[in-house]
């Protein structure tokens, strides 16, 4: 009985790797035949049977062909079609070929027939979609500085430098080196304040912010180095304030005798501007790929309005003075970001006048 069962194992796993292997069989076969289809294909339109090689090809077109395969079929079939004068077909094959090769570039081994009609078309980039991650480091400029103790001890302000930043940017071509961009940005800044308040300890005070920034830059293209091109950015940009959080802590003189003031997370929502505006200045190297860049990039935004919203009888006001012995100064938000990004060049194809 278990030999029998041993045997019925092995049948089900050689069915099942005979039943893996068909597809890839069915595949290459289909693979095989359209290679060979394009052999008799340009074997016909050497020999000068060129109104046969359309209906040749027209199966394989659709998704039987390898890529340099396809660019070989395209030009095969605009070359007959030309051949034959059929003019419109080769105008709907040419367009066909530029829109899947926007950024083909002719080689000295293309036909006559193929360059002649590739000549009458012109491809531009529509629009550039790029698409950021990376991290903000805040700093902060300061209107003025001030403090609940009668005698401040002056403020010590730190920025984590792991903070999240994504965005997608449009980009609109101006001329051969200048872009016009709009972007839409999620931005992470978080920073901390300590400062010594009289006899009574250390204020621990960290605040988070996350906001929906909007730049509308400039960038300028400084030099083609190879696959490598440096640019500048320079802009101005709007900022939504999506959310502002706080914790505070108060870590006493004496912590012997005395216990550390914590607790719960504080919205700074009310004591924050919903809308900053900010200047924008950045520099990148973007890498040339097919049908797009790799962009590696270094930005900084100058907030230009004050951040703080002074109630004071706003439920984190109170909570922050009188358990906290904390009152926020008057600052800027700024933010230096670094980020990777990938652009996706959308083409347009068209005939020339």
């Amino acid at each position: 009985m278990e030999k029998k069962d041993s045997h019925s194992g092995i049948f089900r796993w050689l069915f099942i790797v005979l039943i893996s292997f068909v597809p890839l069989t069915i595949l290459a076969q289909e693979s095989t035949t359209c290679a060979e289809n394009l052999k008799a294909a340009q074997s016909l339109f050497d020999k000068g049977q060129v109104e046969q090689v359309p209906s040749m090809l027209r199966e394989c077109m659709k998704s039987g062909f390898k890529r340099e395969e396809e660019l070989a079929a395209y030009k095969l079939l605009i070359q007959s079609f030309l051949f034959e004068d059929k003019i419109e077909q080769a105008d709907s094959a040419m367009m066909a070929f530029l829109k899947e090769n926007p950024e083909y570039q002719l080689s000295p081994t293309d036909h006559s027939s193929f360059v002649y009609l590739f000549d009458k078309y012109v491809v531009r980039p529509v629009v550039q979609f790029t698409f950021h991650f990376g991290t903000n480091m805040p700093f902060l400029t300061f209107i003025d500085d001030v403090s609940l103790a009668s005698e401040p001890a002056g403020s010590k302000y730190s920025s984590s430098a792991l903070n999240l930043f994504t965005s997608l940017e449009a980009k609109f071509a101006v001329g051969r080196k200048l872009e016009l961009n709009v972007e839409g940005c999620i931005s992470q800044s978080r920073f901390n304040n300590s400062e010594e308040f009289m006899d009574i300890g250390l204020v621990d005070y960290t605040e988070t912010q996350l906001r929906f920034e909007i730049p509308l830059t400039a960038s300028y293209n400084l030099v083609e180095i190879g696959r490598f091109t440096p640019y500048l950015r320079g802009g101005v940009g709007a900022a939504l304030d999506l959310n502002s959080s706080a914790k505070a802590k108060v870590i006493p003189v004496d912590p012997m005798n005395q216990e550390t003031v914590t607790g719960p997370d504080i919205s700074r929502n009310k004591s924050r501007i919903f809308i900053d505006l900010f200047a924008q200045t950045g520099a990148g190297i973007k890498y040339k790929t097919n049908g797009g860049f790799i962009n590696l990039e270094i930005r900084s935004n100058f907030g230009l309005l004050n951040q703080s919203v002074r109630d004071v009888s706003s439920d984190d006001y109170k909570t922050l003075s009188t358990r906290y012995y904390y009152i926020d100064d008057n600052f800027n938000l700024n933010n230096l970001n670094f980020s990777i990004g990938y652009t996706q060049i959308i083409y347009k194809p068209s005939k020339r006048k």
